[in-house]
């Protein structure tokens, strides 16, 4: 059981409602009693910022709300559902999969295929000997670029290594060097060292011994050098040979040394290119190979995915007799692991399979079951519309609407163009009770959601709502459902008849009496009165005062249809309350005598109800002014009061005057004296004050004038 206190909210100054836990709780009250306001309270029990817009205007302390014991998730279903949540744009509803599709036999399938993804997962997760062999091939391959065609480019490192015949057609002029350019150990590095030195002359003595220079000699030979020895050409060399020389042990030994010859030899330049074309093409694809396994090893594998596997298979495989540069002990241990794994791979891709052709049984299943669900409430609630849930995986999917007003069902854009206001109403809040599902809340309330409908359509909601049946997971029964209503049919529905069992739902009455909300929980069996017996009862009761018994009597002969006794009884009654002379009325201010056994039967059947009834007797002296002044200030029963007021007003028509505005309010008095508005059912009224305040206070006002 929730304790909700609510203080200083809008027109509730103090209020106490109570909400028990798994049930329906029906709380009835007519409009201006605070409905919406214990609805937005409760709300914005969780946000105290939002709770400061409920200040009153009856003090100034703030407003407040204390739930005992406190509530974690509420879900309201409000305009800002209707708003932000359904009907945006094309789609019906946001987040289709959750509301629709992510069902327990859904999440049960989907953790047994997360496991085997999870595994897959395990055998690709990052690996740190891959992940450094990869940086040291891409350190090679990114020193060399490709055409359009896709061939190697002579540019940039191809063409330095191309280019070293100057290694061995050595310049005269530098002849001196021979012996460094010849070696081919030290050549390139000594080049290198060479070029680099040049920052360093800048006087004329050695930057390395600092002896004094021929500086016309040696400039000529600097000159020359500089010319037959690129700076780039070296650098190149020298970075290309050294990243080989780090990776030795990555390659085949043979083809090591041939690699390694033909960056320190003059070799033929379309030899030396087809090598290092092919060595290349084996980096590419070992690179390639290893981003495919990192590439697995991060990605968020959904249902779809699952289809492609084989091919990410593929890409991940590693063709061992591809390779003729790319070799060794090394990096054959890694091509093994790595094809031992995909293999393994194969195994679950294969199971995986088998499992996601049992979510997707699973998914198709729910589709069918949802959409046939909401479409024959959509049916049975009379709205043209239907739904089409549209699902390929939890990333994917949508519900749509189509309508059915021709054969071809055409998808509905902009929904909330096309719905009218009721269709609208009445299918959000279908799609509300799916939402809840989902968000699991541990409150769910509807602010008079149905009052606006007709009928079947309110009985269509309610019982799709709070009934088990089409989609049988998906309802609100068993839930902790606050619904706040000015409407008397579904307490009619739920409670009187008992379309729901008395553990899962339960009314009370709730009324506002100067910002002092109470309720009253409402017995079925006792509180709420078909009419035809409540007239029969309050016509009996001495307790009652005779103007409102003889009301009532007059509204029970009504009930029996003006048929014979009952039809004399209810023109003799229509007399007295009109204070006239027991006479028939033939038309429009035409009346002509009763007969006289018509009158004695009339009267008869009036007796039966009050037995101390005396025509004349109440005409001369209770239905005064003075007397129905006498009897409304000892009445303190407001139903009975108004009653008063309304043959007051029959007596004083000349003195009560009622402006066109008062019209509104006044018809809910009138109606006291006739049943074209009452319900089959309705609460006690010796009981309940089903009076709104400001009527009663206006009817006290009008009374103490006289």
């Amino acid at each position: 059981m929730y304790n909700i206190k609510i203080e200083n909210c809008n027109n509730i100054k103090d209020g106490n409602v109570k909400v028990e836990e798994g049930k329906l709780n029906i709380k009835y009250g007519i409009n201006g009693t605070g409905k919406t306001t214990i609805a937005k309270a409760i709300e914005y029990s969780l946000d105290g910022e939002k709770l400061t817009s409920l200040q009153t205007y009856y003090s100034d302390n703030p407003a407040k709300i204390t739930i005992t014991p406190s509530i974690q998730k509420i879900m309201v279903f409000n305009e800002d559902f209707v708003n932000q949540i359904v009907f945006v744009q094309d789609e019906v509803i946001e987040k289709s999969f959750e509301v629709f599709l992510k069902t327990s036999n859904y999440d049960q399938k989907k953790e047994a295929l997360d496991n085997h993804l999870e595994k897959l997962h395990e055998l690709f997760s990052v690996n740190p000997e891959i992940i450094a062999l990869r940086q040291e091939l891409a350190d090679i391959s990114q020193r060399f670029k490709r055409t359009n065609t896709g061939k190697l480019s002579n540019t940039g490192v191809l063409k330095s290594l191309m280019s070293k015949q100057n290694l061995y057609n050595i310049p005269d002029e530098l002849s001196v060097y021979r012996p460094f350019i010849e070696n081919r150990d030290i050549n390139i590095d000594w080049i290198d060292w060479v070029n680099k030195g040049d920052k360093f002359d800048t006087i004329d003595a050695c930057p390395y011994c600092s002896e004094k220079l021929n500086l016309p000699i040696h400039n000529a030979r600097k000159e020359v050098f500089g010319k037959t020895y690129t700076k780039t050409d070296s650098k190149n060399l020298k970075e290309i040979l050294g990243l080989i020389q780090n990776l030795k042990e990555f390659f085949v030994e043979k083809k090591y040394i041939e690699l390694e010859s033909y960056i320190k030899n003059d070799t033929d330049e379309a030899l030396i290119k087809a090598e290092i074309e092919k060595m290349v093409t084996e980096i590419d694809l070992i690179i390639a190979k290893f981003d495919a396994i990192n590439d697995f090893g991060r990605k968020n594998i959904v249902i779809a995915d699952i289809a492609n596997l084989e091919d990410d298979l593929i890409k991940m495989e590693i063709p061992v007799s591809f390779f003729k540069i790319l070799g060794g002990e090394k990096i054959t241990k890694i091509f093994e692991m790595v094809n031992s794994k995909v293999n393994e791979m194969k195994s679950e891709v294969s199971i995986l399979k088998k499992e996601m052709g049992a979510l997707k049984g699973v998914l198709r299943a729910t589709v069918n079951e949802s959409q046939t669900d909401i479409n024959n409430f959509l049916k049975t609630a009379g709205i043209n519309y239907e739904i089409s849930i549209e699902c390929e995986d939890e990333t994917n999917s949508k519900t749509v609407l189509k309508q059915c007003f021709s054969d071809k069902k055409s998808e509905v854009k902009e929904i909330k163009q096309h719905l009218s206001w009721g269709e609208k109403n009445a299918f959000a809040l279908i799609l509300f009770m799916y939402y809840v599902q989902m968000q699991n809340a541990d409150l769910i309330i509807l602010d008079d959601p149905i009052s606006s409908f007709d009928s079947n359509k309110k009985y269509a909601i309610l019982h799709r709502m709070f009934k088990k049946f089409g989609k049988k997971d998906v309802s609100l029964e068993g839930k902790t459902v606050l619904l706040l209503t000015h409407d008397f049919e579904p307490i009619t529905d739920f409670i009187v008849v008992g379309k729901l069992d008395a553990d899962k739902a339960q009314a009370s009455f709730i009324w506002n009496k100067d910002g002092i909300v109470s309720e009253c929980e409402i017995d079925p069996d006792k509180d709420v009165c078909l009419i035809l017996r409540e007239c029969e009862k309050i016509a009996n009761d001495d307790t009652v005062n005779i103007v409102s018994r003889i009301a009532f009597l007059r509204k029970l002969c009504e009930l029996n249809g003006k048929i014979k006794e009952w039809g004399y009884a209810y023109e003799i009654l229509s007399c007295l309350v009109h204070t006239k002379e027991i006479k028939r009325k033939v038309a429009n201010g035409v009346y002509v005598d009763m007969p006289e056994r018509e009158k004695e039967e009339g009267l008869k059947k009036i007796k039966e109800f009050i037995h101390s009834f005396d025509y004349d007797d109440l005409r001369k002296v209770l239905y005064t002014v003075s007397g129905l002044k006498n009897l409304y200030d000892i009445e303190d029963n407001a139903y009975f009061k108004i009653q008063i007021f309304r043959e007051m007003c029959e007596i004083e028509s000349q003195k009560i005057k009622l402006s066109t505005f008062d019209e509104g309010w006044y018809k809910y008095i009138d109606e006291t004296y006739h049943i074209e508005n009452d319900y089959l059912h309705y609460l006690d009224i010796t009981k309940f004050n089903i009076v709104p305040n400001y009527i009663l206070k206006k009817v006290d006002e009008l009374m103490n004038s006289l």
